[in-house]
């Protein structure tokens, strides 16, 4: 969030956050129970490219008296790059999206072995298995290769870690093929779900780029993008409202929360949505 910017308020929707299913740093229950205590009463547990957190989030969710949506956010495939769409009130058992998780959760090893192999070639000896062990029993993404780098002193911080050693053209990058966008809506609509264009403001693409991406995504049946998100300021809020406005697309909301160390990006603190957008929870049934 900008310095100049006011405090930002608490928010009771939170459509997009992690747990230790994907790349967070707490568990599904523990995520759930911070949403509880930050005032949130509808949330999604959204981690990447996984279902595995959503039971027991939805248990914690009753038992904290708070609504848990089903989400999901899955990597996908442009035509310039790659962007991340998240998936709400899904069905996790249906088949369709089931077989496309399986399906990006294999993408997710070979990328895995992949990143490994080229940090321990370049002098990182272990760090595939570090980083196996922060992730427990799911699949190591960059995040916990991060965080291992880390941990072993190579660098300060984990913004430092991708900068050095895991973004495009680093020691440790590895491509990955994941599915198109075209599918990956696919699947949240036969799950009965919501597809959202994850942070638009985060993809570093131009401004042309960006909303080539956006008419991709329109073009594939997205209906929604999100609009506040955690860590964003008042001119993020403006431009991702303006693109809801472009594409005549309703408004999601979500801090995007990982970790608690991260103090700029926590659950709950979040802008309102414009008033003459149409929020996206308004079209779930027993949540508007």
């Amino acid at each position: 969030m900008a310095t100049s910017d006011p405090p930002m308020p608490t928010s009771a929707i939170d459509l997009h956050m992690h747990s230790t299913a994907s790349d967070g740093c707490l568990a599904p229950a523990a995520v759930v129970e911070r949403a509880a205590a930050h005032g949130v009463e509808l949330m999604a547990l959204t981690d990447h490219d996984t279902l595995g957190g959503i039971a027991e989030a939805q248990a914690a969710a009753r038992r904290q008296g708070i609504h848990c949506l089903a989400g999901i956010e899955l990597s996908a495939r442009w035509a310039r790059g790659v962007v991340h769409i998240v998936g709400l009130d899904i069905d996790p058992s249906h088949p369709a999206l089931a077989t496309g998780v399986t399906a990006q959760q294999a993408e997710r090893r070979r990328r895995a072995a992949r990143i490994g192999e080229r940090l321990e070639r370049a002098g990182m000896k272990g760090i595939a298995a570090r980083a196996t062990e922060l992730v427990g029993e799911g699949v190591p993404g960059r995040a916990h290769f991060a965080r291992a780098l880390v941990a072993d002193g190579v660098v300060r911080d984990m913004q430092s870690a991708f900068d050095r050693y895991l973004q495009r053209g680093r020691p440790g990058y590895a491509a990955v093929q994941w599915a198109a966008i075209e599918q990956v809506v696919d699947w949240i609509h036969a799950a009965g779900g919501v597809a959202v264009f994850a942070h638009p403001l985060r993809y570093r693409l131009s401004r042309g780029a960006l909303r080539a991406a956006i008419q991709a995504f329109v073009t594939a049946g997205g209906t929604s993008i999100e609009v506040s998100n955690g860590g964003g300021g008042r001119d993020d809020l403006v431009a991702a409202a303006a693109l809801a406005r472009r594409f005549g697309l309703s408004a999601s909301m979500g801090s995007d929360f990982h970790d608690p160390d991260f103090r700029w990006v926590e659950i709950g603190r979040l802008a309102p949505i414009p008033g003459d957008l149409t929020p996206v929870w308004t079209s779930m049934e027993g949540v508007a």
